[in-house]
């Protein structure tokens, strides 16, 4: 849900949104990038409606119901771009793209997102590769920080992404709503990420390179909070699509409770957690031009809302530093005590608390100072009592990032298993 971490310190498959690009980096990748945003050239397979919408598949008979409303923007999951990354950004020799597809936005209207794919070399299994959907933690609100701008080179490069392509996985990863696109970015919105994040799944499908209808999902910090959410709509929005489970690690599952933690710890983690408050802030002005809660800012904290707007969160993290901000002086008025946000954040933000009909994993540092794991293991334990099939791990001493790597022995075994390759 940061990225404040230095890269040495971030590289990892599912922090993929935190690894760095050097300048030549950009500038080899200028002309690939620019044709994508700006031509209308592109050879790209479409389709007219959502190809597996109407197909249910692998649905548990007599499986309850979620009690929250799916409603799928008309044309949603269609691929409209597709570019080729260069040879130097599949270094693992398989197909490897930056596409836009359709999804359902915030507001439940028809939206265009963007993002990344790769697929192993060679030629499919019957069936088609099994895929995950990577859920990308927090890189800013604004459009230049997404992922499939900023970090398409490298992205494979990564050795956990290529060890999943080495083991016959295709891998998808959304840069979610308004991240590269039209619209602004609704930080943290539960169902625009799990959209989002199914969706691709969908487009993907459509470039014709052997995907097969079997996915899952895995995410870190934001993009953990995505996978989550993912698992909440996944089977009904997308039925036609075999969805086997979602691996989350630090999940913000409820910010209206961690927004209530109070800290001077002048930690690495602890800044960057109070990076967060104004990317949340304006993630929900961007769902409701009513929901704007700035004027609950200190007067110090309101020369951040230019950069929080403008700049990704290595920029914001600098600018906290500077001003020397943290959990109490960030805000004039303490956010717990206004019953409108809470409920903003309870209705957009915050995850439901319903039966799964898929299993999930859910993983947790106990030193993590910018999601909690009080509140993580409250969440994990409210699904079980609802019906779901979870495993939570808490690591003892892990804290937000290091929690990656330690879980991994654990973690990676579990979702080769939901996806049929153990």
């Amino acid at each position: 849900m940061t990225t404040a971490r230095p890269v040495r310190k971030r590289r990892t498959a599912r922090r993929a949104a935190a690894i760095a690009v050097t300048a030549a980096t950009v500038t080899a990748l200028t002309a690939t990038l620019t044709a994508f945003t700006d031509t209308d050239t592109d050879t790209v397979r479409t389709a007219a409606s959502g190809p597996d919408r109407d197909k249910p598949r692998n649905t548990a008979a007599g499986a309850e119901r979620h009690d929250t409303a799916v409603r799928p923007a008309p044309g949603s999951g269609r691929l409209t771009k597709a570019v080729d990354l260069p040879a130097s950004a599949r270094p693992h020799g398989g197909p490897g793209k930056v596409i836009e597809y359709t999804s359902t936005g915030a507001d439940g209207s028809l939206v265009t997102v963007s993002g990344m794919m790769f697929a192993p070399a060679g030629k499919p299994p019957k069936g088609g590769w099994p895929t995950i959907s990577l859920s990308h933690g927090t890189v800013g609100n604004a459009d230049q920080c997404a992922p499939s701008r900023t970090e398409a080179s490298t992205f494979v490069h990564d050795p956990e992404i290529r060890r999943w392509l080495d083991r016959g996985v295709a891998i998808v990863a959304t840069d979610y709503e308004g991240l590269g696109t039209p619209g602004p970015h609704p930080y943290l919105h539960a169902r625009s990420a799990a959209y989002g994040s199914i969706d691709i799944v969908h487009a993907a499908r459509q470039t014709k390179v052997g995907l097969s209808r079997t996915w899952a999902v895995m995410g870190h910090s934001q993009g953990g909070h995505a996978a989550v959410n993912t698992a909440v709509y996944a089977t009904r929005y997308a039925p036609g699509l075999d969805f086997r489970g979602a691996l989350a690690t630090a999940p913000p599952t409820k910010m209206s409770s961690l927004v209530r933690d109070r800290s001077d710890s002048p930690s690495e983690e602890r800044i960057g957690r109070t990076s967060l408050y104004p990317l949340v802030v304006d993630g929900l002005l961007a769902i409701d031009p009513d929901l704007d809660f700035t004027h609950l800012y200190s007067d110090r904290a309101r020369q951040l809302i230019p950069t929080a707007r403008n700049e990704c969160s290595d920029a914001i993290v600098a600018q906290i530093v500077q001003l020397g901000l943290n959990d109490r002086t960030f805000w004039k008025q303490r956010p717990e005590t206004v019953p409108a946000l809470m409920n903003a954040m309870r209705e957009h933000v915050d995850t439901p608390v319903v039966k799964l009909d898929r299993p999930v994993m859910i993983v947790q540092g106990a030193k993590d100072e910018i999601v909690q794991a009080p509140v993580t293991s409250a969440y994990a334990q409210d699904l079980k009592k609802a019906g779901s099939k979870v495993i939570y791990r808490e690591y003892p001493t892990a804290d937000h990032f290091t929690v990656l790597e330690q879980s991994d022995a654990e973690t990676t075994p579990w979702l080769e298993r939901q996806l049929g390759l153990k």
